[in-house]
C-alpha cells in the first residue's frame, strides 16, 4: 500500500539538508553567516517603480534653457503696433549691461540683436520675418532687466505672425478678427 502524504510533505528531506557531514570549521563559518543579518540598503522611491538611467527629479536637471542654449537668445515676446513690431527680451542682469554692449542689425526680412553679458555674447536672430522692415532700434528698460528691439515696418500693415510660417498669433495692434493675439515665443511661461 502507498502512503498518502499531505501537500508540502516530502518522503525525503530537501537536498540542502542531506549534504555530507561538515567539518567543525565549516560549521563555524555557517553559524557566523547565519548570525550576520543581511543588510538591506534603503531605496528611495516607491515599491514596484522602475528607475531609469536619467535622474529627472534631481536639482541638476533644473537649468535655465537660455544657459543651456549657449549664445542664442530664445526667450522673447513680441507685439504688433501700427508702424513697428516690438520684440521684448528679458534676462537677469540686463540692467547692469552698458548701453554700448547692445547692438542691433537688420536686413529686409531679418533682424538681430547682440548683447554682451559677463564677457559672453548672446544673440537674438529673427530670420524670415512676416513682412519687410525698413530699420531697427533698441532701447533698455531700466529696472526691468528688459531690452526692446523695435522693428520699423516698411508698410504699416498688421502682422498676424512674427515670422513667415510661424504658428504663433500676433500681438494685438490692429487685429479686427476678435482673435486673442498672443505673445509668440513665450513658450510655457
Amino acid at each position: 500500500a502507498q502512503a498518502v502524504l499531505a501537500p508540502g510533505l516530502h518522503t525525503r528531506p530537501p537536498a540542502a539538508s542531506r549534504s555530507a557531514p561538515t567539518s567543525p570549521q565549516q560549521n563555524n563559518h555557517m553559524a557566523e553567516a547565519a548570525e550576520k543579518p543581511t543588510e538591506e540598503k534603503p531605496v528611495a522611491g516607491y515599491d514596484g517603480v522602475v528607475t531609469g538611467k536619467y535622474n529627472w527629479g534631481s536639482d541638476g536637471g533644473k537649468k535655465d534653457a537660455d544657459v543651456d542654449m549657449g549664445a542664442a537668445i530664445t526667450k522673447y515676446a513680441w507685439s504688433d503696433g501700427k508702424k513697428t513690431v516690438s520684440i521684448y527680451v528679458e534676462m537677469d542682469g540686463l540692467d547692469d549691461v552698458p548701453e554700448d554692449a547692445i547692438s542691433s542689425d537688420w536686413e529686409e526680412k531679418k533682424a538681430s540683436m547682440s548683447i554682451v553679458m559677463g564677457g559672453k555674447k548672446r544673440t537674438l536672430t529673427l530670420a524670415g520675418l512676416n513682412a519687410e522692415i525698413s530699420g531697427v532700434k533698441h532701447t533698455k528698460k531700466p529696472g526691468k532687466n528688459t531690452v526692446v528691439l523695435k522693428l520699423e515696418k516698411k508698410e504699416p500693415s498688421p502682422w498676424r505672425q512674427l515670422q513667415e510660417g510661424s504658428a504663433s498669433g500676433g500681438g494685438g495692434g490692429d487685429d479686427d478678427d476678435g482673435g486673442m493675439g498672443g505673445m509668440g515665443g513665450m513658450g510655457g511661461m
